[in-house]
């Protein structure tokens, strides 16, 4: 997801405003990093800038935590709602890598900090762990192959179903299955 019409170095000046503003000496492209913030005896905070979303910025802003935890990526803001999905599902892979992420609109230089670098701690589900549980126990055998889509795949509920319609297949009339094509399918 890029925004056409400017450069990655025009993210630089309200980034570098909004951190001065916090009493950090910041300064651009020391070593590989794109910006650089310093607050006394503080770990440094690196951030990454980038025209839009993609595997390239968030390989270096990885790359970029072997020097320091405080690493942000910051893209400029869409005000699209496809940004608005990409920004959300972005944001949720920012806080699973321990990163920070900004976004910089360009019209104005407003800086948005979405999340800050923080070690992730994932919030367990219990329902849903409870049904994957539920589901494994209930399924008999190994009946489908990991990796193939939806369709057709054998669930507890429809090996139950089978279960049934083989002990209630003696007793159904002929004129019943012929009425009902599913049946013979199941049969």
């Amino acid at each position: 997801m890029t925004t056409t019409g400017f450069r990655e170095a025009d993210l630089y000046r309200p980034i570098k405003v909004l951190l001065e503003g916090q009493g950090y000496e910041v300064k651009g492209e020391i070593g590989a990093a794109d910006v650089v913030a310093i607050r006394g005896q503080e770990e440094p905070i690196v951030v990454e800038l980038k025209s839009g979303f993609s595997l390239a910025l968030f390989h270096q802003a990885i790359e970029r935590q072997r020097i320091t935890d405080s690493v942000y990526v910051a893209v400029p803001f869409g005000g699209s709602g496809a940004f608005a999905k990409s920004l959300k599902n972005n944001k949720v892979l920012c806080r699973r890598l321990g990163l920070g992420l900004m976004t910089v609109r360009l019209r104005d230089d407003f800086v948005q900090i979405h999340c800050d670098p923080a070690p992730y701690r994932p919030r367990r589900s219990a329902q849903k762990k409870a049904r994957l549980l539920r589901e494994f126990a209930r399924r008999v055998g190994d009946p489908n192959t990991g990796g193939t889509t939806r369709t057709g795949l054998m669930t507890a509920y429809r090996q139950d179903a089978l279960r049934c319609v083989n002990v209630l297949h003696p007793h159904f009339p002929d004129e019943l299955v012929n009425r009902c094509p599913e049946m013979e399918i199941m049969l």
